[in-house]
């Protein structure tokens, strides 16, 4: 199941534990095809490019634990996609983090027909995994569906962690893989909106819905998929076994949006895209650099600007660590910015707001994604 713990060995021989379900990447692509419902062809455009970044979230008692995915180098051969794990159990700052970093690369060839996806990261072995899809099901698979209603499909997991634990599960080095056959069925012929935040906002994405009935020996579990509604590039978006929920919750597109200074000059605030940190943590993740650079960019384009940085968290925790965190993240920007892009310290202040500003109610996944983010504000803001 999605909420078993695996046991993942890094790279330095030394072993912890954590959540299975730790990366599920999603990427989606335009131009639905005509077999689709004509609701299916309405979500934005999302191209898979280098630098396209896909953050997904599963609930636990101590929050929502997200997965930062990158994707690396996307061309003609195939994607390689890049996942830094860091996390920290407790409060914030209470403990040594868990570090790792993985990397696959799925071939052009697989994406295009592949009828089984492997879904085990090894912390050493080959990148690739001929044969297999990683984050998707191929496309040949996804047309089946569409005419055929049903398809066999297949599952790499590891010999007793079981059936469908989640996409993007951990795996130790000397656990034993195993596939697990079943058949893939179209659960509704019509396209299903996905919440999702597209470059921070808001959006809904067309999926399809698909039921997958799994066994190995006696074993037996049914994992329901939804898929982007596009056949060029069938991405999962989100992934239910049982009563746990394995879903993407953001995506940010590596484009020269003129939508933060838009918002900066007109209405003196705007959210920040693009900028992600270790579970539980003020720790900045590496994909956040690209929008850092661009802030920079847009100080010097702006040299009158200055800005407050505010933090703000969901409502899981107490209000106490929730403020800590958000002032500790807030810092974190304010301090990447003045020490590597090298902007005058008097142009910029933090602040954090805990949970006591939500953008969207705290009851769901997306709505506590929203809630979680940081905000530029100019001195002219109401």
């Amino acid at each position: 199941m999605i909420r078993r713990a695996r046991r993942l060995t890094l790279e330095s021989g030394t072993t912890t534990r954590l959540p299975a379900p730790v990366a599920l990447i999603v990427l989606v692509l335009a131009h639905a095809v005509c077999a689709l419902p004509l609701a299916a062809q309405s979500s934005p455009q999302i191209p898979l490019v280098t630098g396209l970044t896909i953050v997904s979230a599963l609930h636990y008692p101590e929050g929502d634990r997200e997965n930062i995915v990158t994707v690396s180098d996307a061309s003609s051969a195939g994607a390689r996609y890049s996942w830094r794990f860091e996390h920290k159990n407790g409060t914030a700052g209470s403990s040594l983090p868990e570090r790792g970093e993985f990397h696959r690369f799925v071939r052009a060839s697989d994406l295009a027909g592949a009828p089984r996806i492997d879904q085990i990261f090894m912390s050493s072995g080959p990148e690739e995994s001929p044969g297999f899809t990683a984050f998707s099901i191929s496309t040949a698979v996804y047309k089946r569906l569409l005419t055929d209603k049903q398809t066999p499909f297949s599952i790499t997991d590891i010999e007793g962690g079981g059936l469908g634990s989640s996409l993007g599960a951990l795996g130790n080095v000397f656990q034993s893989r195993i596939t697990v056959r079943g058949t893939l069925t179209l659960a509704s012929p019509k396209a299903e909106p996905t919440p999702m935040l597209v470059n921070g906002q808001r959006v809904s994405l067309q999926t399809l819905h698909y039921t997958g009935h799994f066994a190995f020996q006696e074993q037996k579990e049914t994992v329901d998929f939804w898929v982007v509604a596009d056949s060029t590039h069938p991405l999962i978006l989100k992934v239910v076994t049982g009563s746990d929920v394995l879903q993407t919750i953001r995506i940010d597109l590596p484009t020269k949006d003129a939508t933060v200074e838009r918002e900066l000059a007109t209405s003196c605030r705007a959210e920040l895209p693009g900028i992600y940190f270790a579970f539980n943590s003020a720790a900045l993740d590496p994909a956040s650099e690209p929008a850092l650079a661009e802030v920079s960019k847009l100080l010097a384009k702006h040299a009158d600007w200055t800005f407050a940085i505010e933090g703000h968290t969901d409502n899981i925790g107490g209000d106490a660590s929730n403020q800590t965190l958000s002032t500790h993240r807030a810092e974190s920007v304010r301090d990447a910015l003045t020490a590597r892009y090298h902007i005058a310290p008097a142009r910029l202040r933090s602040a954090g707001f805990g949970a006591t500003r939500p953008r969207e109610p705290n009851t769901t996944i997306e709505g506590r994604a929203r809630n979680r983010r940081v905000e530029l504000v100019r001195p002219c803001a109401k």
